[in-house]
């Protein structure tokens, strides 16, 4: 009866086998389908601007928690495989790749609640108005993303069996010939870092910086909006709309201009009255003084006076500061075509006009002048 025993046995084991590899791979599916639609589910329920670190959690564990579910479907199915020393290579790998598996899994979390939490902080202070740094928020996620990655690989490395004193030992002297063989890119990388330490500048500020001039920047210098700042280089866009990429290591031996953070605009700007009008002058210049501490849009240094004789005309000179509220560049405008036209309408209400270019021609006594078109009628009558 044992020739007809072991078969069945063996028939009996191999199914017995399938059937709980099935089951396990089932139950891994089942589970990680319940995962996904209670974690949208709960998810969906709250506001991200109300429970930003909540829904992080929430959302950043949704895959990995899938990854690991799965991870221990298959480790049942690889330990049903492997009873009775079957298929020792499976045995023997399986292990070592699970472990990597789940470190990787791992992190991918860590990335992803990182990330997740600066977006959904970013969305509650759009939706209550505040103000948020991007390149704070940026520069953090970035170190904290390089500092899981490397913890990652040094414990994978741990868990596969090297030496982690030894990589460090190596690393170090790998470094010292890295840095004297890629010093810019070293240097683009310490930039990198001082900018997002410093803060000279942020993602959305207006900057000027010397340089080759772009096209609508100033002459011997590069302006533009600060669009991404990276660890190796910053795009700038320009005021034509182009990009340009600047190397972060200028920026730590260049002076910068920033434009978004200045505290006020400068009006500065020359008026020609006619040179029989300087009786009237005093009463211009007192009438402006008074327009201008009286305008809404006016800091408190203000100066308006007679500065001089010009070649044809009197020159008044206006000299004076915005208030805070006014550095956009339309605003800035819209103010200062404001006051030279309220300076153009006092000139004219004490009876003064404003100067234009004028020529003088002296002639020798006795001469006489005659209209072109008058002289030329004469001579056709006269012929």
């Amino acid at each position: 009866m044992d020739f007809l025993n072991n078969p069945v046995l063996e028939f009996y084991d191999h199914w017995r086998s399938l059937a709980n590899i099935g089951f396990a791979l089932f139950g891994a599916l089942i589970v990680t389908l319940f995962i996904h639609l209670m974690l949208r589910k709960r998810s969906g329920r709250s506001h991200k601007s109300e429970h930003a670190w909540r829904d992080a959690i929430l959302s950043a564990l949704n895959a990995p928690l899938q990854c690991a579910v799965w991870i221990i479907g298959l480790s049942i199915a690889a330990a049903v495989l492997t009873t009775g020393d079957r298929m020792p290579l499976l045995a023997e790998l399986f292990a070592p790749t699970r472990d990597v598996v789940v470190i990787g899994v791992a992190a991918w979390f860590l990335i992803r609640l990182a990330r997740q939490v600066s977006e959904n902080l970013h969305s509650r202070a759009r939706a209550e108005g505040s103000d948020f740094d991007e390149t704070a928020a940026d520069a953090i996620g970035k170190s904290i993303t390089a500092a899981i990655i490397v913890v990652a690989a040094l414990v994978t490395m741990q868990t596969l069996g090297f030496s982690i004193a030894s990589l460090l030992a190596f690393g170090g002297v790998a470094g010292i010939a890295l840095g004297f063989a890629a010093q810019g890119l070293v240097a683009n990388l310490l930039g990198g870092a001082t900018i997002y330490a410093s803060r000279p500048f942020k993602v959305g500020d207006h900057i000027i910086f010397p340089g080759i001039p772009s096209t609508g920047g100033y002459i011997g210098w590069q302006a533009g909006e600060v669009e991404h700042i990276g660890w190796r280089a910053t795009r700038i866009l320009d005021w034509n709309g182009k990009p340009f990429y600047v190397p972060n290591a200028k920026f730590n031996t260049e002076t910068i201009v920033n434009h978004s953070r200045m505290s006020f605009r400068q009006v500065s700007e020359y008026v020609y009255v006619r040179l029989e009008d300087i009786g009237k002058v005093s009463a211009i210049v007192a009438d402006t003084n008074h327009m201008l501490e009286n305008h809404p849009d006016m800091g408190d240094y203000l100066v308006f006076r007679f500065d001089s004789y010009g070649d044809y005309a009197l020159k008044l000179y206006l000299y004076a500061y915005t208030s805070s509220t006014i550095t956009a560049y339309t605003e800035y405008m819209r103010v200062k075509e404001d006051l030279l036209l309220k300076i153009a309408a006092i000139i004219a209400q004490n009876g003064a006009r404003l100067a234009v270019p004028v020529s003088t021609v002296y002639l020798p006594e006795g001469s006489t002048l005659q209209r072109q078109g008058k002289v030329g009628m004469k001579d056709a009558g006269k012929r």
